[in-house]
C-alpha cells in the first residue's frame, strides 16, 4: 500500500477504512451502487449524547477517547425500485441509524463489518441521512530529539471514514455461508445456510423439496430417510416463488448414520486463525470419508465478529461442511456467540447427546457451571447411567489433563476452573459409569493421557490455530502423558464389533499415535 505523504494525522485516520472481506461489492462484480458515494459527508464530537457542529474535519488538541459522529446525507430517487441494501463498516462503529431508525443487524450481539439485509424501507425519496458513532483514541506521541509532545491523529476527514452503503441489485444474490450440515441420525440429516440478500431457500433431496420463508439464515430438518443410505442434495436461494433471479450450489452427497456395524467418525479441534493450516485438514478428513465429525470448539478467533466464520471456518473447507455431518461442541474462543447455536443444529444446543450405532456421543460447554451438585452434573450422570452402549465418548473443549499451558498450577491445582472441574467432577463420572474416554481441544497439541481414573484423555487440538509446545514443568502437570505431538493432526475412530481403534494422524496422512479400546463390561 502507498501512501501520499499528506500528514500523520490523515495517515493514521485511514486505519478507520478497513477492508472487508466477503462477497464483492464493487458494482462491476455484482451490479450494486454505493449510494454514499457522491454524500455530503461530515464529523463531530459528541457532548452529553448529542452531536456538536458538524464539520468537514476535527482538529484533536488532547489525547484520551473521544466520543465522534460521522454524518452522510445522499440522495435517493426512488426506494422502491431498489432490492436490498449492505452496509461496510469498520468494526469499531457502531449506533449507525437511517433517517433515525436504527439499523438492524442480522443476529443480536454479533458485531458485523458487513451488515446485510438492510430493508430498503429506512430510505425515503428525495433526502436521506446515516449517522454512526464511534470511540476514537487520541495518542500522545514524544519525539525523542525535540521532546516535542504531539497528538495522533491529531486531525478527523470526514472523507476518510470508511463508511459504504450498497444497493444490491437481484444479480447480487449469492450463498454466503454453507451449506453446513450439522449433527444427523439414522433417519434424518439437518443442513443451514446463510445468503447475503433476505430470500426464500429451496433445499432438494433426491426429488424432495423443502422450501423456507424469506430470510438470511435458512435451517433444514430432512427426516424420514433410510439409515446409512446415500442421498443427493442441492440448495437454492430465490427472490421470488415465481423464481426471479436463482442462485444454486450443489449437489451434494450425505449419508446417513449408521444404525451399528463397522463405521468410521473423525475428532478434532481448535482451527482458528490460520485458514490455509485448517484447509489441509480438513480437506484430509473429506478424504479419510468417516460417518461424521466431532469438532472441539475454537472454529474462530473471536467468534462474535460474524465475518471470522467465513473467513476462517467455512470458506477453507467447503467440501468438508457440504458432505460430512458435523457435531459441534462450542470453544472459549467462540466467546458464546449467538450465532453458534443457529449456525450448528445439535441434539441439545450447547449440551448434548446422541447414540448412534454402538457409540454414545456427549458434547458439553465445558465452561459452564459442572459442580457436582449442579443441574449439569446431574445431567451428565443421568446419561451416562442410562446408556447400554458399547462405547461412550465425552467431547468438550476443556481438557482434564494436559502438558499444555492451559494446565498450569496454582498450589499444586489447575488455575483455570473448567480443567479443575474436568478433573474432580468430568472425569470421576466417566470413571463411575465406565467411559471410553474423554476429547478436547484448547491446548493446541495431540496429546494421549492414560489417567488413574481408566479413562482415556485425548486432546486434538491441531486443526489450524498456532501449535503450542509443552509447559516447563510438565510432568508435575500432567504424570498420565503418554503421547505428546507438536502437529496439525485430527483423530479417526474406527468402531469394529467391540473394539473401537483411534488413530491420530497429520494432513499427509503421517500416524503420530494408535490405540484401541475395548467394548464397556457387559455391553
Amino acid at each position: 500500500m502507498i501512501v501520499k505523504p499528506r500528514s500523520i494525522a490523515v495517515i493514521v485516520v485511514a486505519i478507520l477504512n478497513i477492508v472487508v472481506s466477503g462477497a464483492a461489492l464493487s458494482s462491476d462484480a455484482t451490479g450494486s451502487v454505493d449510494l454514499l458515494a457522491d454524500a455530503s459527508r461530515s464529523v463531530s464530537i459528541v457532548e452529553n449524547k448529542t452531536a456538536s457542529a458538524w464539520q468537514k474535519s476535527l482538529v484533536f488538541e488532547e489525547s484520551g477517547k473521544h466520543a465522534v459522529a460521522f454524518r452522510a446525507v445522499f440522495q435517493v430517487e426512488n426506494p422502491t425500485c431498489l432490492t436490498s441494501l449492505v452496509l461496510k463498516k469498520p468494526l469499531n462503529i457502531e449506533n449507525l441509524t437511517l433517517n433515525g431508525k436504527a439499523i438492524p443487524t442480522p443476529i443480536k450481539g454479533m458485531t458485523y463489518q458487513i451488515i446485510p439485509g438492510i430493508p430498503v424501507s429506512l430510505l425515503e425519496k428525495g433526502s436521506n441521512e446515516l449517522q454512526a458513532t464511534w470511540t476514537q483514541e487520541i495518542k500522545s506521541q514524544k519525539d525523542e530529539k525535540t521532546s516535542m509532545v504531539s497528538i495522533v491523529p491529531g486531525q478527523l476527514d470526514a472523507a476518510d471514514v470508511g463508511i459504504r452503503l450498497f444497493e444490491l441489485t437481484p444479480s447480487a444474490l449469492t450463498f454466503q455461508t454453507g451449506p453446513v450440515l450439522g449433527y444427523a441420525s439414522k433417519n434424518f440429516f439437518t443442513v443451514t445456510c446463510r445468503v447475503n440478500i433476505p430470500a426464500e431457500a429451496v433445499l432438494e433431496v433426491n426429488g424432495r423439496k423443502y422450501v423456507s420463508k424469506p430470510a438470511l439464515l435458512h435451517s433444514f430438518n430432512v427426516d424420514g430417510l433410510e439409515p446409512d443410505t446415500l442421498y443427493h442434495y442441492s440448495l437454492k436461494a430465490r427472490l421470488s416463488s415465481k423464481g426471479d433471479t436463482v442462485r444454486s450450489v450443489g449437489p451434494y452427497p450425505v449419508r446417513t448414520l449408521p444404525t451399528g456395524g463397522q463405521f468410521s467418525f473423525a475428532v478434532l479441534g481448535d482451527s482458528r486463525t490460520d485458514p490455509k493450516a485448517w484447509a489441509k485438514v480438513a480437506a484430509s478428513v473429506v478424504t479419510a470419508k468417516p460417518a461424521f465429525t466431532v469438532f472441539v470448539g475454537d472454529m474462530v478467533a473471536n467468534g462474535r465478529i460474524d465475518s471470522q466464520w467465513d473467513e476462517q471456518y467455512f470458506g477453507p473447507a467447503k467440501d468438508y461442511f457440504a458432505t460430512i455431518p458435523c457435531f459441534a461442541v462450542i470453544g472459549n474462543h467462540e466467546g458464546n456467540c449467538p450465532l453458534f447455536t443457529r449456525i450448528f443444529p445439535t441434539p441439545g444446543g450447547k449440551n448434548w447427546s446422541q447414540e448412534i450405532g454402538s457409540v454414545l456421543l456427549i458434547g458439553i460447554d465445558g465452561a459452564m457451571d459442572w459442580t457436582s451438585k449442579s443441574d449439569l452434573a446431574r445431567w451428565l450422570e443421568d446419561t451416562l447411567a442410562k446408556s447400554k452402549a458399547k462405547f461412550i465418548f465425552l467431547a468438550s473443549h476443556y481438557p482434564a489433563w494436559t502438558l499444555g499451558r492451559h494446565g498450569k498450577l496454582k498450589n499444586g491445582r489447575p488455575q483455570e476452573k473448567s480443567v479443575r472441574l474436568a478433573q474432580d467432577v468430568i472425569m470421576p463420572l466417566l470413571k463411575k459409569y465406565n467411559a471410553t474416554a474423554m476429547f478436547a481441544g484448547h491446548d493446541h497439541v495431540y496429546e494421549r493421557s492414560e489417567p488413574e481414573e481408566g479413562v482415556t484423555m485425548i486432546i486434538t487440538g491441531g486443526a489450524g490455530a498456532p501449535l503450542r509446545d509443552k509447559v516447563a514443568n510438565a510432568e508435575e502437570q500432567n504424570p498420565y502423558s503418554k503421547v505428546f505431538a507438536k502437529k496439525y493432526h485430527y483423530c479417526l475412530l474406527t468402531v469394529n464389533g467391540d473394539v473401537c481403534t483411534m488413530k491420530a494422524l497429520t494432513p499427509d496422512g503421517i500416524m503420530i499415535d494408535k490405540c484401541s479400546w475395548t467394548a464397556r463390561k457387559g455391553k
